[in-house]
């Protein structure tokens, strides 16, 4: 399974937790958000409810104010004796703060002449932002008056206290005309006019003037408010409010349908400090306000990224100038209460679902230890220990099945197991046999390895020694890793070619060609006897010393051919001497009549170089030709993953006769030996493929390292004594004494049991076997009994055993 589609594990106890708590969480979820709806719809409905309330009574204010402006305006404009001289009279004046009094909305009331002159009366308890004003706490009243003829006139400032005492005046020179004003020329009688807003040059302000013609006069009366008095009013109205609507502080605001603003309930919103009307703070009102569908209903929309509710309503239009009321507020605001009531509501179902773990954890309980106790026996199947299950019991009917179930597959398992094991077994045994069937001079040495080997590591497991102490095999996995890998140690030789392991003379390759060389000197012999009777023939006399040639020849013959003979056996070490012998025989030279490429294979023929040649040829005794080198089909390397450090000939085979007799010791050549050594690469080869379970993963390794030694010049490795276990350096010591003591090896003679003891010893002492192992195979008698049961009783001899291991 790849990583990627391995998932993260939980225990059952965890699962049936998060079910539980993702159950409980669904249900108070889906209850929240039912809640959660159903009272933002009610919540709407009943804001939508209120803002028409609020707007109704908003504009039913507005209303009234207007309506009293015009009243108050018709009323002074039939009031006779206001003015007289074009200056208010003192009656008037009380009459006016009376009237200015009562109607905090007014700003101020003007009287204005044909000739512009004008009267003004200013309440400084309203709005009053001449920046030029000199008035102090104390003053109630301000007096503006206006007289002369254009860039003559003179605005005189006079300050009254509440009880109309002067308290100061001052005068100043002004250009302002009166009766440029629009509130002026729009003026009639009988009819009163409210202007459109504009800009208010003494206060400072924007507002607006309701303006009535005084009957039989010139005379223009203008009641004066400013949109900032209706802005405080909505203020005031804000605060003062007990509505649980206004409580949430939703902005209300008055605009044209250009987007003008008009008043305002925010204080930030003040309708000072410059000539234009304010637009209205939210831009995306406009567009509402432009598409009539949108009044009378609650709608939310985004204003600077946030949602808003928003609620528009027209109220009156006075001389075309269209008013629309927006109420505005933020959703959150206004979904504060019903937010605060879920967050409560959660934080109470959190309480209850955090009392509701520790009984989750004692339910889970029951479960989790019967299902422990299965998970143990699962374990004890997995490690294959199945005489280690017990039988669980448990109240939840499905594990206590799962349980009984477990029980039966094991017993399954294990008889399966057995009957595997053993068909293994017996296939890596056959195929031993097979190995060792494939040379009859091989025979038996795949079968008496391992029970060598098994010896030995038996006897280590046993010893008190200090090299292996450390040394057991845990279980009867380990045991068995390490047989089956002494079974499999010659796996490779099923690819070793049968004429390379039963070489029995360095001539050898599927015969023996000694029997090609003897011919030839056959036929040295038999020319060298007709040379003689030719000679005799014709020189009778000559027939004595001719006779003694001869025979002098023939014994030269003779001892020349048992030389080669000789070294033609594996026994036989040849000397720097005895290879220039060699070489001087092989210069003589014989006539051959016959054409040696008749009669050939395919693969002899394609072998051949050089071209026919005319009969007779004369050929030396002994040759290495070209068609004795055998070329590798393909070039040979091996994989790096095996690390093999094996140097590999340049030919696959060399026949070469002088080549052949020449080998210093035994009957392989280079290539020979390579090919005999390549079964170990082999073995790792075919074992690597295999699929091997974890407790006999080191088969392969145990398998390979029988040919290493200790100082690292073995092969296909070239491991030292630090890379080599105890099991692997037991295999080195079996291999080689079944060798030594084997009697049907082609190329020797069966050693006697000391000599063989001898050999091994010298070989402990050069670090090609381990001389702990060697003694220890003395000191536990495993030498002799082994020796007993498979060795010739003419190989057993006495061995002093004292003389290595007290060494």
């Amino acid at each position: 399974m790849s990583k990627a589609s391995q998932k993260p594990m939980r225990s059952i106890r965890t699962l049936v937790i998060k079910v539980s708590i993702f159950i409980f969480v669904l249900a108070i979820s889906i209850t929240l958000a039912l809640q959660y709806y159903f009272s933002q719809s009610t919540l709407q409905k009943s804001t939508e409810l209120l803002y028409r309330t609020e707007a109704n009574r908003i504009s039913k204010y507005i209303e009234q104010q207007n309506a009293k402006a015009i009243s108050d305006s018709l009323l002074l404009a039939n009031f006779t004796h206001l003015t007289e001289n074009k200056k208010i009279t003192p009656q008037a004046l009380q009459i006016l703060t009376k009237l200015m009094h009562n109607n905090s909305g007014y700003h101020s009331i003007s009287f204005g002449f044909d000739n512009g002159n004008m009267q003004q009366l200013v309440d400084l308890n309203t709005t009053y932002n001449d920046p030029a004003s000199q008035s102090v706490a104390s003053d109630r009243w301000l007096l503006i008056s206006i007289n002369g003829q254009q860039e003559q006139r003179i605005r005189t400032f006079y300050y009254f206290d509440h009880s109309f005492n002067l308290r100061k005046q001052y005068q100043e020179e002004t250009t302002y005309d009166l009766t440029l004003q629009p509130w002026f020329q729009d003026a009639i009688m009988n009819s009163v006019k409210k202007s459109k807003p504009y800009f208010f040059p003494y206060a400072n302000t924007f507002g607006q003037t309701y303006s009535i013609k005084v009957p039989e006069t010139n005379i223009v009366l203008g009641i004066n408010i400013t949109l900032n008095t209706l802005s405080e009013t909505l203020q005031k109205d804000q605060k003062s409010s007990k509505n649980k609507l206004n409580s949430l502080f939703h902005e209300t605001y008055i605009v044209t349908q250009s987007g003008q603003l008009i008043a305002s309930n925010q204080a930030n919103k003040a309708f000072s400090n410059g000539h234009q009307l304010p637009t209205a703070p939210y831009p995306a009102l406009i567009p509402l306000i432009q598409q009539k569908q949108q009044f009378n209903q609650l709608i939310l929309i985004t204003l600077n990224q946030q949602p808003y509710y928003v609620y528009i309503t027209p109220i009156n239009s006075i001389n075309g100038l269209n008013k629309y009321l927006a109420l505005v507020i933020p959703k959150q605001q206004l979904m504060a209460e019903n937010t605060q009531q879920l967050i409560m509501i959660l934080l109470l179902s959190l309480l209850c679902l955090l009392l509701l773990l520790p009984f989750l954890w004692l339910f889970s309980s029951s479960i989790i230890n019967s299902l422990n106790a299965l998970q143990q026996n699962i374990e004890k199947v997995k490690m294959r220990r199945f005489k280690q299950l017990t039988a669980s019991t448990s109240n939840i009917s499905e594990i206590q099945n799962l349980d009984r179930s477990l029980l039966e597959m094991s017993l399954s398992i294990e008889t399966y197991q057995t009957e595997q094991k053993q068909l293994m077994e017996s296939f890596i045994k056959l195929i031993a046999q097979a190995i060792d069937e494939k040379s009859p001079y091989t025979a038996g040495h795949c079968n008496r390895v391992p029970e060598l080997g098994l010896m030995l590591a038996k006897a280590a497991q046993a010893s008190n020694l200090a090299p292996f102490t450390d040394f057991k095999f845990e279980n009867e996995d380990q045991q068995q890793e390490f047989n089956l890998a002494a079974w499999l140690h010659d796996l490779g030789k099923i690819t070793t070619p049968e004429h390379i392991i039963n070489k029995g003379t360095k001539l050898e390759a599927n015969y023996n060609r000694i029997h090609e060389i003897r011919m030839r000197f056959e036929v040295l012999w038999r020319d060298a006897e007709i040379t003689y009777y030719q000679q005799s023939r014709a020189h009778p006399e000559q027939n004595k010393p001719l006779k003694e040639a001869l025979i002098k020849q023939q014994l030269q013959l003779m001892r020349d051919f048992e030389f080669i003979a000789k070294a033609n056996i594996g026994d036989t070490f040849m000397v720097p001497q005895d290879t220039l012998r060699l070489q001087k025989i092989a210069k003589q030279t014989w006539l051959r009549y016959f054409d040696d490429r008749l009669g050939l294979s395919l693969i002899e023929e394609l072998n051949l170089t050089g071209k026919k040649q005319k009969l007779p040829v004369t050929e030396k005794l002994l040759s290495d030709k070209s068609e004795h080198i055998i070329k590798r089909d393909n070039q040979l390397e091996f994989d790096p993953k095996f690390a093999i450090k094996m140097q590999v000939p340049e030919h696959l085979y060399n026949l070469g006769e002088l080549y052949n007799l020449s080998i210093s010791c035994g009957t392989l050549t280079v290539e020979d030996r390579f090919k005999i050594n390549q079964n170990v690469a082999s073995t790792i080869k075919i074992l690597d493929s295999l699929h091997f379970p974890p407790e006999l993963a080191n088969v392969p390794r145990y398998a390979s390292t029988h040919s290493e030694n200790l100082k690292g010049t073995g092969y296909p490795r070239q491991l030292s004594a630090k890379d080599l276990s105890i099991p692997e350096r037991i295999l080195v010591i079996a291999d080689i004494f079944e060798a030594l003591t084997t009697t049907d090896r082609p190329y020797k003679k069966a050693k006697p049991l000391s000599v063989a003891i001898d050999i091994l010893y010298n070989m402990a002492l050069q670090q090609d076997v381990d001389m702990d192992i060697f003694k220890l195979f003395l000191s536990s008698g495993i030498y002799l009994q082994y020796a007993n049961k498979f060795l010739d009783t003419k190989q057993i001899d006495t061995v002093n055993i004292e003389q290595y291991i007290d060494e």
